[in-house]
């Protein structure tokens, strides 16, 4: 299962979002032949969707797919549980973000991954590490203490991977990274949960298309 969050080192932002066009209209007006051609338009901002009453901006679309490496229609789609995830995390106070994390998180994102300086606004990658930093505390505060992995749990786990196997690891030594592993497991469960209950109640409009 792929994770839908960021890593936590990395995810904790918070960042005031930076205007955002209401629309736009263009003119066009006839040219003599001879004149010089208009140089290309760049499109840099549409609504991709409508997600409960709210637009979804291209540009929060652009920024999750560089940052996840994803394109296309899987980029609009994990935007959308992204947008749904934090309107639901945004209402706990728990899960505010305060601004020395969003500087560090912007840091480390941009240590792991200079080439995202150039290819995308600082201020559109502070909007999504702010909301993935929301939805991850959000995700700490509500599910991280449901989550419980036995010593059996473990102990089945490893007999599953190492039992029987000459030279294999010894329980004690693979215990740690077991249950960690378990656990991450577990708690995307919740999570994915989560977002098929957010997903039957939300109101989802696309579009238009995102380029691959």
């Amino acid at each position: 299962m792929r994770s839908r969050l960021l890593p936590l080192g990395v995810a904790a932002a918070l960042a005031v979002a930076a205007p955002r066009p209401s629309g736009a209209q263009a003119a066009t007006a006839e040219r003599p032949a001879d004149a010089p051609a208009s140089p290309a338009v760049e499109l840099v901002e549409r609504i991709v969707a409508v997600v409960d009453e709210r637009p979804l901006f291209l540009s929060d679309v652009r920024a999750l797919a560089a940052v996840r490496g994803l394109r296309g229609a899987p980029a609009v789609e994990a935007a959308i549980d992204e947008r749904l995830m934090h309107a639901e995390a945004a209402r706990l106070a728990e899960a505010e973000v305060r601004r020395d994390e969003e500087d560090g998180a912007l840091a480390a994102l941009l240590a792991a991954r200079p080439e995202l300086q150039g290819a995308l606004s600082e201020p559109d990658l502070r909007r999504l590490l702010r909301r993935q930093a929301t939805i991850l505390k959000y995700v700490e505060f509500r599910f991280r203490p449901q989550v419980r992995v036995s010593d059996e749990d473990v102990r089945h786990a490893w007999e599953a991977e190492e039992a029987g196997r000459p030279g294999g690891v010894p329980l004690e030594d693979a215990e740690e990274a077991l249950r960690d592993r378990l656990e991450r497991r577990a708690l995307d469960e919740r999570i994915e949960a989560w977002v098929k209950e957010l997903r039957i109640r939300a109101d989802v409009r696309r579009i238009g298309d995102v380029e691959s």
